[in-house]
């Protein structure tokens, strides 16, 4: 086995992430949409904090792990925000970890809508522990007696679009493409770059239930993801919901308001495709801290 044939392995099975070349998919993205597009950043009128753990294919050994972290908030003059993320990601021997930081620029249209427009910007870090690796050559592979790593650069933009009860966003996460582990490869590709679109509206169906349809779809020269989801709310504090994404997988979500600025969240991803009988599984857990509301919707704790 040489390099060539384990990365081509490692893109094939763990494909959600080294071909997104950004943090690893998250199931939570409806309630933390600045993580697949930096306009979002501002959009609950505080300072807020996330952060997640994802464990991809539970019982599966060297299967993906992965960690995210951001913050956003507006500033004084409320037109601008600011926002940073923090991510890393493993599966076997190689591994993905970058940073960001992002600005955005908020326009307050008719009806408390705000048009956003975001830029961020930031690195991404792969790397490889190829002396890991157990060979079935004898003695020593040379092609696995050193480890590589290399640091690409991230430039991301996006629009969004959101009032008191809907939102909707165009988002590149990344226009630089590259190979991973060759850093001269990096170039500003915009046909190779992935394209993120959601949206989402809420239904008042009493003073206590709501109802929530959204979509998240991922698309780039070699593959689309599309992803629809429906959540039910109850007395804007606990909340379940269910997605299929067209990857073959079913997805179920829970959230727990603990108080008015805290909140749980957990889901868990079923492969409908015959790797699940391989694996138990993939769980997701998050915490969302806001410092003070300022908000003046309807549904603050949810747009």
């Amino acid at each position: 086995m040489n390099k060539l044939t384990l990365v081509l392995f490692s893109l094939l099975l763990f494909g959600d992430f080294m071909a997104a070349q950004q943090p690893a998919e998250i199931s939570q993205y409806i309630h933390n949409r600045y993580a697949i597009n930096p306009a979002f950043a501002g959009n609950r009128d505080a300072l807020s904090l996330f952060g997640g753990f994802r464990k991809k294919w539970a019982g599966i050994n060297g299967a993906p792990t992965s960690q995210y972290f951001s913050g956003h908030a507006p500033l004084k003059n409320e037109q601008v925000a600011l926002g940073m993320s923090l991510y890393n990601s493993n599966y076997s021997v190689v591994g993905q970890s970058g940073g960001s930081f992002s600005y955005t620029y908020r326009i307050q249209m008719d009806n408390r809508a705000v048009l956003a427009f975001g830029l961020t910007a930031g690195a991404n870090l792969n790397s490889a522990k190829w002396t890991n690796i157990n060979t079935f050559d004898n003695g020593v592979d040379p092609e696995f007696a050193e480890n590589e790593t290399d640091i690409n650069p991230l430039v991301g933009f996006g629009v969004a679009w959101y009032g008191e009860k809907y939102f909707a966003g165009i988002s590149v996460p990344n226009s630089f493409a590259y190979s991973p582990y060759d850093s001269k490869s990096a170039a500003f590709d915009l046909a190779k770059s992935d394209y993120l679109f959601t949206g989402g509206y809420m239904f008042d169906v009493t003073n206590k239930w709501g109802v929530q349809p959204s979509f998240l779809a991922r698309y780039n020269a070699e593959i689309t993801v599309t992803e629809a989801n429906l959540t039910v709310l109850y007395n804007q504090v606990i909340w379940a919901g269910a997605s299929y994404r067209t990857t073959e997988d079913a997805v179920v979500l829970l959230g727990y308001q603990i108080t008015p600025q805290l909140r749980f969240a957990y889901s868990f991803d079923y492969s409908l495709s015959e790797i699940n009988t391989y694996n138990n599984g993939t769980h997701e857990v998050s915490l969302q801290f806001d410092f003070g509301y300022k908000i003046k919707t309807s549904n603050p704790k949810f747009f």
